[in-house]
């Protein structure tokens, strides 16, 4: 991936200035672009000290400075939803974890986008944007490079940002919308398990009722902040845990998921929205539903947009 930029009319500025203000570059990125020796301008070899005028034309090499990511590229299907050369964007399915661990090191998503890139004959690098759990299933944002990990980050992070997710919940919500804001923490470091509490971080979450049928809601759900869990928190803290969510539901929500054959947590990050950090495009991303389960709940929904 090269980074161009055009210097327009103004003062004089060193090519630091311009890679840390205008390309928002971070700092250890430039010492790596200096090493690598993969800063130019108007084609020739420069320094972060060179005296750019309007005009002349910056270029960096961003991939001639990236450090290894240490993935092994396996093979494994993806399901593409967008893609240019600092992203890749899938849709992710149910039961299949985005990154390794240090006891996994294998079978994950960004095992199978490494392969993926390896096959078309691009660097095998993948950096997760972000994460959803193992069996939440939708959108997920892949950067091809430490800089556009760091890029896309802050794009996502921005107030004009959005993430929606739909959920299959048991029983009926308060109201036909409204908005959660209430703490969680994670009470033992030991165990996954979080809650809502006083003393926990801020989390945020706006919640819409899309339909109600057979003790079944369905909802669309807007994260303003991204804790861990914080959806099926959440909506456990209302007395409406998740379908299929061992971990947070209750005997009769276990009970009904078991009953209609559901094995994991109905959840799926249906839409995914931000702005491209270089070329300034709205991008805006919609994941199917495609886990049979959910599928067969959703069909209780015909208004399900």
């Amino acid at each position: 991936m090269i980074l161009v930029w055009t210097v327009p009319d103004g003062p004089d500025r060193k090519a630091y200035t311009i890679l840390r203000r205008e390309l928002k570059a971070s700092a250890a990125f430039v010492r790596r672009l200096k090493a690598a020796g993969a800063l130019f301008v108007n084609g020739e070899p420069a320094f972060t000290d060179r005296i750019l005028r309007p005009g002349d034309v910056l270029t960096a090499d961003v991939s001639a400075c990236e450090p290894p990511c240490g993935l092994v590229p396996e093979p494994g299907s993806l399901e593409i939803l967008a893609e240019d050369d600092g992203f890749l964007a899938v849709n992710k399915p149910e039961g299949v974890m985005i990154h390794p661990t240090r006891s996994r090191y294998g079978g994950t998503l960004c095992n199978r986008a490494a392969g993926w890139l390896q096959e078309k004959g691009e660097e095998p690098v993948v950096h997760a944007v972000n994460r959803l759990d193992r069996d939440t299933s939708g959108a997920v944002l892949l950067a091809k490079n430490s800089y556009m990990k760091a890029a896309l980050s802050a794009s996502l992070s921005a107030p004009d940002a959005g993430k929606e997710y739909l959920a299959a919940v048991f029983g009926r919500m308060p109201a036909d919308h409204g908005t959660v804001d209430a703490p969680i923490v994670r009470p033992d470091p030991a165990d996954m398990k979080r809650e809502v509490r006083s003393d926990g971080r801020p989390a945020v979450t706006r919640w819409k009722v899309i339909g109600e049928a057979d003790g079944i809601s369905l909802l669309s759900l807007v994260l303003e902040t991204g804790r861990t869990h914080q959806i099926r928190v959440h909506c456990a803290h209302l007395g409406c845990p998740l379908l299929g969510d061992v971990l947070y539901g209750s005997e009769a929500s276990v009970r009904l998921s078991s009953e209609r054959g559901i094995r994991s947590h109905l959840l799926h990050a249906r839409r995914l929205s931000f702005t491209h950090p270089l070329s300034g495009e709205r991008i805006s991303l919609t994941a199917p539903v495609r886990r049979e389960d959910f599928l067969d709940v959703l069909k209780l929904f015909p208004i399900c947009p």
